[in-house]
């Protein structure tokens, strides 16, 4: 084993043995940062009932994550200085004083796992943040190198959210979160909350995200929105998932950094060194080897690549195919080499259903655009018309599918802009279902 992952599966034994004794509170909790309350996330009053024992005890303790209460929306650069901020203030002595490097595990929108415009703008904003506070903590790049010194690392994630959680309505704000772990003991030793106005973000997705095929929150992207967000509180550990991936994370990025940089070959020999790193299912790893082996003009490799997609996705149930559609069509987007990957997808898709001898729930899905009525309906017809094309390449298949649509009602962005910030939103799913 190398001594980089070695060191980080130690880690998240750490963190695991870490659950069964309290650590010591920061010396400032996210409800104490600073003076004004709407400058930072503030904790919920304690009861009034409460004991002068309990109330003392409960002062001594930092803020649970999930009383921490947002402010109100500002601007995105504004809410992510007032966040970073708000986080660095927790940090007590003598951690802000020690000589530490500090890496960023590139922010993540917890709707569909993909870094964005905005939460990689908030990644280079945050880094100067840091660098500016603490002279004594080095912001350095994410990579596997950056692992063996065991850093700081700063995890967080910008999420479209509704306050009022209704059904079919566009997000009224951005969420951010904010956590930072110390990976000497794998344990969360800051979290911080804000929220940042609609208009102020970019959530298109950057072009690695845009290209893949297929997304869905496997372990590894589960285990860090588990620990940037309500499931851990500080003082805990980070989810062991998480640390005990953090080689292959690691790796990732390095090959998503060449991908997104035009460098096609170098990112394609990247993400073959992650293979070994990461789970069989890991599907960035996965999305890489498919989109390079296909621009590098190896087609057989890129179907080989696809298969496992495919199959990754019918043993989780639930397989999201970025078949994107033109607005308010059911037609497919006719850009580039789309229509040709898109038959091959198909293609595949069928020839493992049919050999898998599963029954699938083909689901169509619309941007907000448009009535709901009208969504409804256009959704359907998209999930019928893929099923169509299933069952002319496989007709075993014809009899184990049923098509459906949910219109908008499952949106992930829902801003309704009918472009690349919206895409995802105008998608086709595949669920793995009992068969009647």
């Amino acid at each position: 084993m190398k001594p980089h992952s070695s060191r980080i599966l130690a880690m998240a034994c750490l963190a695991v043995a870490a659950c069964a004794a309290p650590s010591p509170p920061p010396a400032t909790t996210a409800a104490t940062a600073t003076a004004t309350p709407t400058s930072t996330a503030v904790a919920r009053p304690a009861p009034a009932a409460m004991s002068p024992a309990t109330a003392a005890a409960t002062a001594a303790r930092p803020a649970l994550a999930s009383d921490l209460v947002p402010p109100a929306p500002v601007r995105f650069e504004d809410a992510v200085d007032r966040a970073g901020n708000g986080l660095l203030s927790q940090v007590a002595q003598p951690l802000a004083a020690s000589r530490r490097p500090l890496i960023i595990d590139p922010l993540i929108d917890a709707n569909t796992g993909a870094q964005t415009v905005s939460t990689a703008r908030m990644g280079v904003q945050l880094g100067a943040l840091v660098q500016a506070r603490f002279a004594n903590w080095k912001v350095e790049p994410f990579t596997r190198r950056s692992l063996d010194d065991a850093p700081l690392l700063l995890i967080g994630t910008l999420t479209p959210v509704n306050v009022e959680r209704a059904v079919d309505t566009p997000p009224d704000a951005f969420r951010v979160w904010l956590t930072l772990i110390d990976l000497r003991t794998g344990q969360v030793v800051a979290k911080q909350i804000d929220r940042a106005t609609v208009d102020s973000v970019n959530p298109e997705p950057l072009k690695y995200y845009s290209d893949s095929p297929t997304w869905h929150k496997d372990k590894t992207v589960l285990g860090y929105i588990n620990s940037c967000q309500v499931k851990t509180n500080v003082g805990d550990p980070a989810d062991p998932d998480y640390l005990s991936r953090l080689p292959a994370e690691a790796a990732v990025n390095e090959a998503n950094m060449a991908y997104s940089a035009g460098k096609v070959a170098e990112a394609h020999k990247l993400y073959q060194e992650a293979r070994p790193l990461a789970d069989d299912g890991d599907l960035r790893v996965l999305n890489g080897l498919y989109l390079t082996n296909w621009q590098l003009g190896n087609r057989d490799a890129a179907r080989q690549a696809f298969d496992k997609l495919v199959d990754s996705g019918l043993e989780q149930k639930r397989l999201p195919l970025k078949l994107l559609f033109q607005p308010g069509k059911t037609a497919f987007n006719q850009v580039g080499d789309l229509p040709e990957q898109y038959r091959i997808w198909l293609s595949e898709l069928a020839q493992e259903g049919a050999q898998s001898n599963v029954c699938i729930k083909v689901v169509g899905h619309t941007s907000r655009t448009g009535s709901a009525r009208l969504n409804e309906a256009l959704s359907r017809q998209r999930a019928e018309v893929v099923m169509r094309m299933l069952a002319q390449d496989k007709r075993a298949l014809a009899g184990r599918m049923t098509a459906s649509g949910v219109g908008s009602r499952e949106a992930l962005v829902g801003l309704g802009t009918d472009d690349l910030r919206d895409a995802l939103d105008r998608r086709v799913e595949f669920r793995v279902v009992d068969c009647i």
